[in-house]
């Protein structure tokens, strides 16, 4: 068993089955399987840590599990805070760079998380849990118009099923995007850019998501593009 697993069901409490633990944090069973032989990865720790209040970094390399921790879960400004009550904070991503392009390498753990404030309608109107609200900030052109490179875009870690057409935050071998997601018969995907002219589609068959280690880690449901 991989040691960043075994810390993974530590932070659970270590009573949960792999099935118990998959419905928890939003991923399928197999992944879950995946992780146990070869690791937790890194968009699986960010929701670890959000679901049981663990560090990320501790999940993936050990170390102290409360100290410095990277995601903290959203909750209620608090009484001697200014803002109306209709409005939350959440965690703000700003320096992690979800790619609209080709894809790079973002380092989703160990990065400073500051606080956006988003009201408690927003979150009814697209029926999102405050707890699993975040921020994050695109760059690249694969998705303009929709979302442009610098827009805060926001997403819900707990909505990881596809619904066809819609916007998600992917990990795809390790690089993060925003993309529009299809499903496919027999367990495959398609994964669509708003620029196609630039910016093909691509298709996996169940067999390759496993390979090339493609997960769903949130669904972005608002964003806000930065003026031109």
């Amino acid at each position: 068993m991989h040691a960043s697993f075994t810390r993974l069901l530590e932070a659970s409490g270590g009573k949960l089955t792999q099935e118990e633990l998959a419905r928890r944090i939003g991923e399928q069973a197999q992944t879950i399987t995946n992780w146990k032989r070869r690791g937790v990865s890194k968009s699986g720790a960010l929701k670890g840590a959000a679901a049981f209040g663990v560090s990320a970094n501790w999940i993936l390399q050990g170390g102290q599990p409360y100290e410095h921790m990277d995601v903290t879960q959203v909750k209620g400004w608090d009484s001697s805070t200014p803002v109306d009550d209709d409005e939350v904070e959440i965690p703000f991503y700003k320096d992690v760079l979800i790619s609209c392009g080709n894809g790079s390498f973002s380092e989703v753990v160990g990065n400073e998380t500051r606080k956006l404030r988003l009201s408690k309608s927003t979150l009814r109107k697209y029926g999102v849990s405050e707890f699993n609200a975040y921020a994050l900030t695109a760059f690249g052109d694969s998705m303009s118009p929709i979302i442009n490179s610098g827009a805060t875009v926001y997403v819900d870690v707990g909505r990881t099923n596809i619904t066809d057409g819609k916007i998600y935050a992917i990990s795809h071998g390790g690089l993060f995007k925003f993309k529009f997601l299809y499903r496919m018969p027999k367990g495959g995907v398609r994964i669509v850019s708003a620029n196609k002219e630039e910016y093909p589609e691509e298709s996996l068959t169940a067999e390759q998501i496993m390979d090339q280690e493609f997960c769903v880690v949130a669904y972005a449901f608002n964003v806000q593009n930065p003026l031109p």
